[in-house]
């Protein structure tokens, strides 16, 4: 009986100084605008993906935001509430802020000082649409700093790991 190969290691992925210098343009610049930080690093596919669907889900939002409103009262956007502190809406204003810049502009449109708590269905479906589309640029932001970093082999069950060792992987620049 031969004796088996060891496979080869994959390499460390990067830490510290160096994982913040490989990640922090294409995290913020995907957080400015979603799909920009998967275009930076090559992910043309999925930067068209995300781009697409927040494009979709802020139109629907806006829409449902602006076409729910009762009598001219605005709301549902969640915005911070810091005094006396309130967990859900700054939770649900934190989710929102994934959006980016945008999300000012749909605060300023639909939250803030002045506005009601979500009054019908219609607006609580557009906050919900605009809230989704925060988590999910948050979720693309982890994954974009996992990629950049090396990280995202580690996310691999055992057998695709072993796999991948063998080959030449993208890893972080």
């Amino acid at each position: 009986m031969s004796e088996a190969q060891p496979l080869p290691k994959l390499p460390a992925p990067l830490r510290g100084a160096k994982a913040f210098h490989a990640s922090w343009k294409p995290v913020l610049l995907n957080w400015l605008v979603p799909g920009l930080g998967y275009w930076l690093i090559g992910e043309k596919g999925r930067a068209k993906a995300l781009f697409s669907v927040t494009v979709v889900f802020l139109v629907l939002g806006f829409l449902q935001l602006q076409n729910g409103a009762v009598d001219g009262i605005r709301g549902g956007v969640y915005v911070p509430q810091l005094s006396p502190l309130q967990w859900m809406p700054t939770l649900g204003a934190a989710a929102t802020a994934g959006t980016g810049p945008v999300y000012a502009l749909f605060g300023y449109l639909f939250g803030g000082v002045g506005t009601e708590p979500v009054r019908n269905l219609v607006q609580e479906y557009g906050a919900s649409y605009v809230m989704v589309t925060g988590l999910l640029n948050w979720l693309a932001c982890f994954d974009i700093f996992d990629r950049t970093t090396g990280r995202w082999v580690w996310r691999l069950p055992q057998d695709e790991q072993d796999a991948l060792a063998g080959k030449d992987i993208p890893a972080a620049k």
